[in-house]
This record gives structure tokens, C-alpha cells and sequence, in this order.
């Protein structure tokens, strides 16, 4: 790699460096809402949802689809996490 195109690249990376958004944070009483539904079930809502979509971002809608996602990951397994 010559000198000239690794100056190229390190600038890139150094224009392009994003930080991560602010961490979420989940209030104590929203754990476990989806804790007694079975997979099929949240399916069933997230698809039920969208089909009345398309949602904008930042609608209750658009809110309640976001959790059903990561609902229906956390029901499929996370795999080997720690």
C-alpha cells in the first residue's frame, strides 16, 4: 500500500469517526411486558401492524413495532450470548 493511499484512508476514517447514540434505558416497569406471549403471538401483532403501515419514525405505532421485534429476538434465542 503506498504512503499516499494510507494518508487517503487514516483521513477517511478520521472524517468518518461516529460515536454511538446516548444508551437506552428501559423503565423498570416496561420489563417483562411480553414475558407470557408465545412467539406466534408477537408475530402476530408485529404483522398485524404492519399491515397498517408504513409507520414514521417516532410514532406510537412505529414505537410499539420496534418492541415487538426485539421481543420476538429475545423469544427466538439470542445464541451463545453471556
Amino acid at each position: 500500500m503506498s504512503t499516499e493511499l494510507l494518508r487517503k484512508y487514516i483521513d477517511i476514517i478520521t472524517k468518518t469517526n461516529e460515536a454511538w447514540g446516548e444508551p437506552t434505558t428501559v423503565s423498570p416497569g416496561e420489563r417483562g411486558k411480553y414475558e407470557g406471549r408465545t412467539k406466534d403471538e408477537l408475530l402476530q401483532q408485529y404483522n398485524a401492524l404492519k399491515k397498517t403501515g408504513p409507520h414514521k419514525q417516532g410514532s406510537p405505532e412505529y414505537g410499539k413495532m420496534r418492541e415487538l421485534a426485539f421481543a420476538i429476538r429475545a423469544k427466538s434465542g439470542w445464541g451463545p450470548v453471556e
